[in-house]
């Protein structure tokens, strides 16, 4: 199970070198965000963020379960063919939350 800061990973992005994978996986970090969080906010999301692992070499690709918990402010997700998972933190205020409106500032990650 992913347990994610994103406060710690956009230090490493910005601060360190940053590996292909590492980007990879942020960029689906911010799908999950962004659909969480436009959830939370009453905002319709027509795409859902698929899996990104690659069991055996082939890639996934199952549509994520995807919630957020509001007690601990973490977004869950779970992947129901591959059981890929994990909960993110540190995400609010950031440019993929939704509920903010402080939508001014986003990265975007290629």
């Amino acid at each position: 199970m992913w347990v994610i800061d994103m406060q710690t990973w956009l230090d490493k992005l910005f601060f360190g070198n940053v590996v292909p994978r590492l980007k990879v996986t942020l960029k689906k970090l911010a799908e999950i965000i962004t659909y969480a969080t436009a959830n939370e906010a009453g905002i319709s999301v027509d795409v859902q963020p698929v899996c990104w692992r690659r069991p055996k070499g082939k890639a996934c690709k199952c549509k994520l379960d995807i919630n957020l918990d509001s007690d601990t402010d973490q977004i869950h997700w779970r992947c129901p063919a591959c059981g890929n998972r994990g909960a993110v933190t540190g995400w609010q205020g950031e440019c993929w939350d939704m509920t903010s409106t402080q939508l001014d500032a986003c990265i975007i990650l290629e």
